[in-house]
């Protein structure tokens, strides 16, 4: 369990915002880690906040370390709405900052609204800043966020949302950059993006060390989601397949995962498949009825997925998925198949290197499975 520093050594009481599945999963294992705290979650920029599945299962699961549990609708269609809505949420915050007084406020993405309005009125109401957190989000920690260099983004951008909602906003260079940002909690703290080495720097793997409690929420995902616990844990070879659109532009590519699938289930090898979440054919691969592969339910976020693995070899693309992969399962060996034409390509294949991804061709692929699979037996 990390130590508890000077700040939280009393009782104290921290907000988290969080908007993707590895934001909650983070914000989980951070919070179950900091008994000496009262943690509220807020789940932000929801696109249903009616039906939501992440909102369920964190009301009803029992070894939630929240105190409190809140979502906020987002991703609201015209200018109207959307004004309004924001007029909502900024509403709820500030009664939220009130009655909570959070000394730290967490987030995955310090360009999000609700996170810079949220420290914005807590400063408003102490005339002192709580303290800002920024929660690792796997990918522009590392690689940065090639768009917020751009001229629209840092200045036409910037100057129409200081109009709209005020001078307290502030245009981060890449996300965690900000002013609100004092603290980044990351995976891999040696390979920071240069813009987050002026903050304080706090490692990540204390907080998913030994933690039941991520696992715990993680089988509850599983449930909910209809998945198979026990076929999961038999998984030697997990493919954790792009968009349809990047299999079908990539020559060979969707030969190269088939003739893998066919390999190693001829010798024995039990291969799991997670899909696309937005591909219109739900099967690309045809997988789906056959003895080969175990199809995961493409709604379990992948992140999810990892820490209830056992050894095992995962396969991906040039994304965050094989980040998170070589730190919430450091014992997997993980391949990326080589797509240059991927945003911050050469990026993604520096961290790769640094982190220990392989990277490989798609015709390449079946040659560096097997030597990988070899040394693992040796």
């Amino acid at each position: 369990m990390p130590a508890a520093d000077t700040h939280t050594a009393a009782m104290s009481t921290e907000l988290y915002l969080a908007s993707t599945p590895l934001h909650i999963l983070n914000a989980i294992a951070i919070a179950s880690q900091r008994p000496q705290t009262q943690a509220h979650l807020v789940l932000i920029d929801q696109p249903d906040a009616q039906d939501n599945p992440y909102f369920k299962i964190l009301s009803d699961w029992p070894s939630s370390p929240f105190k409190s549990l809140d979502i906020y609708q987002g991703r609201i269609k015209g200018i109207r709405q959307k004004l309004a809505n924001r007029k909502a949420v900024f509403a709820k915050l500030d009664a939220l900052i009130q009655q909570l007084n959070p000394q730290r406020i967490y987030t995955g993405n310090d360009r999000r609204i609700e996170f810079q309005y949220a420290m914005h009125a807590q400063y408003q109401r102490n005339k002192k800043r709580a303290e800002g957190v920024y929660m690792d989000e796997g990918t522009f920690t590392y690689v940065g966020r090639k768009d917020s260099a751009s001229f629209s983004d840092k200045y036409i951008d910037n100057v129409l949302k200081k109009l709209t909602y005020g001078f307290w906003w502030k245009n981060p260079l890449t996300i965690g950059g900000s002013d609100w940002i004092d603290r980044v909690v990351v995976a891999f703290p040696d390979q920071l993006h240069p813009l987050l080495k002026s903050k304080i720097i706090e490692p990540l793997s204390p907080y998913y060390e030994h933690n039941p409690t991520v696992k715990s929420f993680c089988e509850a995902l599983l449930t909910f989601f209809q998945a198979d616990a026990t076929r999961l844990h038999q998984l030697n070879v997990v493919l954790t397949l792009p968009h349809e659109s990047i299999i079908d532009g990539i020559t060979g590519y969707r030969e190269a995962l088939l003739a893998v699938v066919d390999s190693l289930t001829t010798n024995g090898l039990t291969i799991g498949v997670k899909y696309h979440p937005r591909n219109t054919n739900p099967d690309i691969l045809g997988l789906a009825n056959s003895d080969q592969a175990y199809v995961i339910s493409h709604r379990i976020p992948f992140e999810a997925i990892l820490p209830l693995l056992n050894h095992c070899l995962v396969i991906g693309d040039v994304s965050s998925t094989l980040i998170n992969t070589r730190f919430l399962l450091p014992q997997a060996q993980a391949i990326s198949i080589a797509n240059p034409q991927a945003p911050l390509y050469q990026e993604f294949m520096n961290l790769f290197a640094c982190i220990g991804v392989h990277t490989t061709q798609a015709e390449s692929l079946m040659d560096l499975v097997q030597s990988l699979l070899s040394s693992t037996k040796d």
